[in-house]
């Protein structure tokens, strides 16, 4: 019974240590921020506007098309797939003018918000966490996505909704 219980304790220790070494010669997780705004009388999500064709963001709270919201995805891309416990953070704040941060007129930022991954399927590279923002339209808006896992690299990614209004 001894030798079987040192066996496997031989056995869990160097699976932790190959799994480790798994991370540390494959790229660490990759983030993709991709942002899709809500039409308010369509009900309908627009085509990823941070994609490398999408439109400019202005005066989009009016028109046909009117979005006074913007539900913003996060995309990982992991290979071993995550473990379980692996977080996904976002931070969006309101920006001042040329890179400068401005808290959001309620004190705060538009959103921080942390959620747990739920652990991609054996052979399963890709996983998809969404958030909600809320009174968006007029004012840019920076972005920035952070994965924390379990026998993983940290991973972050950034990106900025280029909104603006004209009178």
């Amino acid at each position: 019974m001894l030798k079987f219980s040192l066996g496997c304790c031989v056995g869990l220790a160097a699976s932790l240590l190959v799994g480790t070494a798994a991370w540390a010669e494959d790229a660490a997780p990759r983030l993709t921020i991709e942002a899709r705004l809500f039409g308010s009388t369509t009900g309908q999500l627009s085509e990823n506007v941070l994609g490398p064709n999408g439109p400019e963001l202005g005066n989009v709270v009016m028109g046909e098309n009117a979005s006074t919201s913007t539900f913003v995805t996060v995309h990982i891309t992991a290979e071993p797939p995550l473990t379980a416990g692996a977080k996904v953070r976002l931070l969006a704040v309101e920006l001042a003018g040329e890179g400068q941060t401005e808290t959001s007129p309620s004190g705060g930022a538009l959103l921080d918000s942390a959620v747990d991954v739920p652990p991609t399927a054996a052979g399963n590279k890709d996983t998809y966490v969404g958030f909600w923002l809320a009174d968006t339209g007029c004012t840019p808006i920076a972005l920035k996505a952070e994965l924390v896992a379990p026998e993983a690299p940290t991973a972050s990614a950034d990106a900025t909704l280029d909104f603006t209004c004209h009178e």
